[in-house]
């Protein structure tokens, strides 16, 4: 049986549509806190798992990522990792893989970031000490390989999105535009979005990345981490736009605010190693994004349902 931390996230959720009865997933940390050693040791005594898939983290966009929560995303990840790599000594489990983040790479380092890049330069300083958490998941993964011969591995996904994204006030960039955009609509509002809009960024479906870490999971054993995810790069205004459209929000009705930050202006990764191993391909982003979209509005509308009925 294989455990998925995280599976209440929106990676999480899309492993839920694999076709695979061993998997078990834990949602939240109200069934099992991962920061507490004890808690981890609880649920893997009283379950036979034989393989470990850690999504679960602490991280969330620049407003969750300010200055007053850096100790905390630095912390709670670290414990996590620790007791995760802890436990999967202990029980002798026979793969297990953590996932790291592309912001981890510093935006000093030549682009597209390429694996031995991980430690060059300077995290960004929007989200350090998630950063460095995940920057630590490295030699973590090699130390134990080495140490206790503990096969693990580390995947970089860029960013994620899809249904059953987060939607709350401290959603990163993309869910929080659909949401907004959604409300600029039915509120007849101007949709306000952080910076100038050029910005570049890589996102990929939840449903790609969560059949990407599964190929990673079966076919891919090293001490060396694998950047996964789509290298389709486009600007947060085309990002904007392509939402706008599904919605059916006119452009018009659209704020770049300059004021605002606007974070890194591109964090490229070089996925060529992942695929030329495994020869998988992503779909657009596009269709992607149309896709989660008609989702996001017809939860909205039975929800709306929901509520007035009750």
């Amino acid at each position: 049986m294989i455990l998925v931390t995280g599976a209440g996230g929106v990676l999480g959720e899309a492993f839920k549509k694999i076709e695979n009865n061993e998997f078990f997933f834990l949602s939240s940390r109200k069934e099992v806190d991962l920061r507490s050693a004890h808690e981890t040791k609880k649920i893997f005594d009283t379950n036979n798992f034989t393989g470990i898939i850690h999504l679960a983290a602490i991280s969330g966009g620049i407003g969750l990522s300010g200055p007053k929560y850096q100790a905390s995303l630095l912390r709670d990840n670290v414990l996590m990792l620790f007791n995760v790599l802890d436990i999967a000594v202990e029980k002798k489990i026979n793969k297990t893989l953590l996932v790291l983040s592309s912001g981890m790479y510093s935006p000093d380092s030549t682009m597209p970031y390429k694996e031995k890049d991980i430690h060059n330069g300077a995290a960004h300083q929007s989200a350090y000490g998630y950063f460095y958490a995940k920057r630590l998941f490295e030699p973590a993964i090699k130390s134990y390989r080495d140490q206790y011969d503990l096969d693990v591995i580390g995947c970089v996904p860029n960013g994620i999105f899809g249904e059953n994204d987060n939607f709350s006030e401290h959603a990163p960039m993309l869910p929080s535009i659909i949401k907004r955009a959604y409300e600029a609509k039915i509120n007849k509002t101007k949709l306000v979005v952080w910076g100038d809009g050029t910005p570049l960024r890589e996102y990929t479906y939840s449903e790609d990345m969560a059949q990407a870490f599964m190929w990673c999971y079966k076919n891919y054993s090293s001490s060396e981490i694998i950047n996964v995810g789509s290298n389709e790069e486009k600007s947060i205004k085309e990002i904007v736009f392509c939402i706008a459209d599904a919605i059916g929000l006119d452009r018009k009705e659209i704020e770049f605010d300059i004021e605002k930050p606007k974070g890194v202006f591109k964090k490229t990764m070089d996925n060529s190693k992942f695929i030329s191993l495994s020869k998988f391909s992503f779909l657009e982003l596009k269709d992607t994004i149309k896709r989660t979209v008609k989702w996001y509005e017809l939860m909205m509308q039975e929800n709306s349902c929901l509520l007035y009925t009750s």
